[in-house]
């Protein structure tokens, strides 16, 4: 069972951000948790408001979503990035939302088109140094494990 927290209550000093250390591929990487209440989940896991697709690229399974209309969604997910921007401010962090837009990484389980709603849940489970062209960046690892399309 996939326990996900409504955005609305989501309380950014109840992550957790275990110590770097390298996993069994030998890549650098801090697990998330969220407490709550005595409660330890891996990783957070928050319910979404009702989104607008602005685009899905299914050759690389991306999705951009709308979060124009959502400003406390948007806040908690922006106050998120820069706690996890912290960790190393030296090393850019590759943030998956900016004031307007949230962009995921998914395999939609129903059909994605532009101008349609949905919610999901968005689960935070580590950030890992990947190396990139330009260097080295901090990424958040997320999967969406439920899409609800809501047109």
């Amino acid at each position: 069972m996939l326990l996900a927290v409504p955005y609305q209550i989501v309380d950014i000093s109840n992550v957790k951000i275990d110590p770097f250390i390298k996993d069994k591929r030998e890549r650098t990487m801090a697990s998330l948790q969220y407490e709550k209440g005595g409660l330890i989940t891996q990783g957070l896991s928050i319910l979404s408001p009702p989104l607008t697709v602005l685009s899905y690229d299914s050759s690389m399974n991306r999705l951009t979503l709308s979060t124009a209309n959502q400003r406390l969604f948007t806040n908690r997910i922006l106050a998120l990035q820069d706690r996890f921007a912290e960790t190393h401010p030296t090393i850019p962090l590759q943030r998956l939302c900016t004031p307007s837009t949230l962009t995921l990484y998914v395999y939609p389980s129903c059909s994605i088109r532009p101008g349609a709603l949905l919610r999901c849940i968005i689960r935070l489970q580590s950030l890992l140094f990947v190396e990139t062209k330009t260097g080295i960046n901090l990424r958040i690892q997320h999967s969406i494990p439920s899409i609800f399309c809501l047109e």
